[in-house]
C-alpha cells in the first residue's frame, strides 16, 4: 500500500514515519508539512492512502480531504490529530479512520486491518464498502444513511439536501463531490441541481424540448432530466 504522510510538525511526522516504516504492507511514498505542496503533486505521487493530521496551517485536514477527493476519489484518507472535535466532519469527507494522538503502532494496526491489508484482502473494494455513506443533518442532528436508502440530492439557492423516503437531510460539500462519491453506488448526474439513485427510480415520463422527469419511489417530487444527461440515464437504465 503506496501511504502519503502530512503533519506540519517535522517531529511528529518523523515518529509516525517510524511507525508506518515498521508494517511491511506500507510503503512511504511522500512525505510533507504543507498540504499545499502534498497536493500539487498529488497526481505525480498517487498514493493509495494519506495519513493527514487535521490542525494544519494552509489547508485544514477536512478542506485538504475534499480537493482530494475531487482530483483523485480512490485515495482514502486517516486522520490523526489531538483533537476528538473534528469526528463527526471527518466522516463526512473520504475518511477510512480518526486515529487520535499519540500515534501507537497499536492504533496504526488496527488502521491497516480496517483497510483490509493485514489479513491478506485487497483494500481497493472492501474499503468503499465498508465506509461510504452519507451522513446528513436535521437541526443539530447528524444522521448516517447508507447509499442505497437515498432517492435524490438536490441544490436549492446555495444549499444542499439529500431527499429519502424518510425525510430530507442537508449535506455538506459541493454536488459533484456527491456525484463523485456515490457513482459506485448507482447514482447519476440527471440535471446540474440533481443527482439520482437509479436504484430508486420508479417512473420516467416526457416532458418538453426533448426533456424528461422522473419520480422516485415514496417521493412525490418530480426531478428534472436535462438534455444534457438524457442519454446518460438511457444508457444505465438500458432505455
Amino acid at each position: 500500500m503506496r501511504a502519503a504522510i502530512l503533519d506540519d510538525e517535522p517531529l511528529i511526522l518523523e515518529q509516525l514515519k517510524f511507525i508506518l516504516n515498521q508494517f511491511a504492507e506500507i510503503e512511504i511514498i511522500w512525505e510533507s508539512t504543507s498540504s499545499l505542496d502534498t497536493l500539487a503533486h498529488l497526481e505525480e505521487t498517487a498514493p493509495d492512502v494519506i495519513f493527514s493530521d487535521i490542525s494544519m496551517p494552509e489547508l485544514n485536514g477536512l478542506e485538504f480531504a475534499e480537493r482530494v477527493w475531487e482530483r483523485n476519489s480512490d485515495i482514502r484518507i486517516v486522520f490523526i490529530t489531538a483533537y476528538t472535535d473534528y469526528a463527526i466532519d471527518a466522516y463526512r469527507v473520504n475518511t477510512i479512520d480518526y486515529i487520535t494522538k499519540p500515534v501507537t503502532t497499536q492504533k496504526i494496526r488496527r488502521t491497516l486491518e480496517k483497510l483490509g491489508r493485514l489479513g491478506g484482502n485487497t483494500a481497493a473494494s472492501k474499503v468503499g464498502e465498508e465506509v461510504n455513506c452519507i451522513i446528513g443533518r436535521k437541526g443539530e442532528k447528524y444522521f448516517i444513511i447508507p447509499p442505497r436508502e437515498g432517492c435524490f440530492i438536490k441544490v436549492v439557492a446555495r444549499d444542499l439536501f439529500l431527499v429519502t423516503a424518510k425525510g430530507t437531510y442537508q449535506l455538506s460539500h459541493t454536488i459533484g463531490y456527491w456525484e463523485n462519491r456515490l457513482k459506485k453506488d448507482g447514482w447519476l448526474r440527471c440535471h446540474k441541481s440533481y443527482v439520482v439513485n437509479l436504484f430508486q427510480i420508479q417512473e420516467i415520463y416526457p416532458m418538453f424540448n426533448s426533456t424528461y422527469n422522473m419520480r422516485t419511489k415514496g417521493c412525490s417530487e418530480e426531478i428534472p432530466i436535462s438534455r444534457t444527461y438524457i442519454k446518460t440515464i438511457r444508457d444505465a437504465l438500458g432505455l
